[in-house]
């Protein structure tokens, strides 16, 4: 039977089509961020549970020698020169912790002597020694590239919010993207050569041997570690700092002109990526300040970082970092914590001029604060 000029169509009309996407388009657009929000979510529970793994493998070292790892120290004593090769105390000391994170059949190498390679990673071996030149258990020098375990990641300390970031560049053998670390120690308001002296006012730095005991302003009261993010790109504060800055300890306000709407606006260091060279005892490579608020610049002394460093906490998290506490447990600081006085020049003893995220950073400046904005 026919059907009549007024009777039902077949299909949709183009109209009704461009209707239903337009539809489907919006449904998608109020979606999707809450579906970002939700993985983003995940992803800082995860950086949270990777540094309460890390504050245990703290305990567990504590536990078995009597104080904390040292952030700059000697692990072993050859130099460059010796035979074996020795690392010249360019290595920071969270190689202690990898007995205490279930890591040790990966990096087997890392304890015990062994030898120069051919080749690393498909590329022969022409830099300082030859091929079967013999390397100190805990390695050589943090430039040494051809050395493997300064060519990998422990993934217990990547964060999955941050971008794997650029290699490092500085070298002949680049090192690799997964050579990274997002999990910083604490070196409190210290910022004035804290490379190279023994004064330190957190629980780590230059050859410190913290003890349960020197915290006194409590376990629960001072950080440990935090993260810092990798760069996204050259002018990205994030795993990037300020070349050749001065004037850091006196007025650390300073640093904060090195930077706009989180963008650097002065040179920076991007062929040394802060948070490549996991292994390195470098200030700027190794260690953050409670000075500048999470996801500030971060300000060093010389070109490359080899010097003395105001470095900054960071993240791709929604306005804050997380932190591992002395006492085991992990809490999330936002990016508008007291910072208290940022044109005071730091001090060497006593309470911190830097507000709570001072006073949480240092050990024992007989401060009493918790983490209330």
């Amino acid at each position: 039977m026919r059907r009549t000029r007024n009777g039902p169509r077949d299909g949709v009309t183009l109209v009704e089509m461009l209707v239903v996407v337009a539809i489907v388009a919006i449904l998608i657009g109020l979606l999707l961020p809450a579906i970002q929000r939700v993985r983003e979510t995940s992803r800082k529970t995860q950086c949270s549970v990777k540094l309460k793994h890390l504050g245990l493998a703290h305990q567990g070292f504590v536990d078995m020698r009597g104080y904390f790892v040292f952030a700059d120290g000697t692990t072993n004593a050859g130099t460059r020169g010796t035979t074996p090769i020795g690392n010249e105390g360019t290595i920071n000391g969270l190689v202690y912790l990898i007995d205490f994170l279930e890591e040790t059949a990966n990096w087997q190498v890392l304890f015990r002597t062994s030898t120069v390679p051919a080749t690393v990673d498909g590329q022969a071996v022409n830099g300082y020694f030859r091929p079967g030149t013999a390397v100190a258990a805990y390695g050589p020098p943090r430039d040494f590239l051809y050395y493997q375990p300064w060519r990998q990641s422990l993934q217990v300390m990547l964060c999955p919010s941050s971008p794997p970031g650029d290699p490092y560049l500085d070298f002949t053998i680049p090192m690799p993207t997964p050579n990274r670390r997002n999990y910083f120690l604490c070196y409190g308001d210290k910022i004035y050569n804290n490379h190279a002296t023994l004064n330190t006012r957190g629980v780590f730095g230059f050859q410190s041997r913290t003890k349960y005991k020197d915290i006194t302003d409590g376990t629960s009261k001072t950080i440990l570690m935090s993260e810092v993010a990798s760069n996204k790109d050259a002018t990205d504060i994030h795993g990037l700092g300020a070349q050749g800055r001065s004037g850091m300890n006196s007025n650390p306000a300073s640093c904060l002109a090195t930077a706009s709407a989180g963008r650097y606006t002065v040179p920076v260091q991007n062929g040394r990526p802060l948070t490549s060279l996991w292994h390195s005892s470098l200030i700027a490579f190794v260690g953050f300040n409670t000075v500048l608020p999470p996801n500030s610049p971060t300000c060093l002394a010389d070109t490359y970082g080899d010097s003395w460093a105001l470095a900054s906490a960071s993240s791709y998290h929604d306005r804050g970092v997380n932190v591992l506490m002395a006492d085991g447990s992990v809490r999330f600081i936002t990016d508008n914590v007291d910072t208290g006085n940022l044109s005071a020049a730091e001090v060497t003893t006593g309470q911190s001029p830097y507000g709570v995220w001072g006073a949480l950073g240092t050990l024992a400046s007989g401060e009493s604060r918790d983490t209330a904005d």
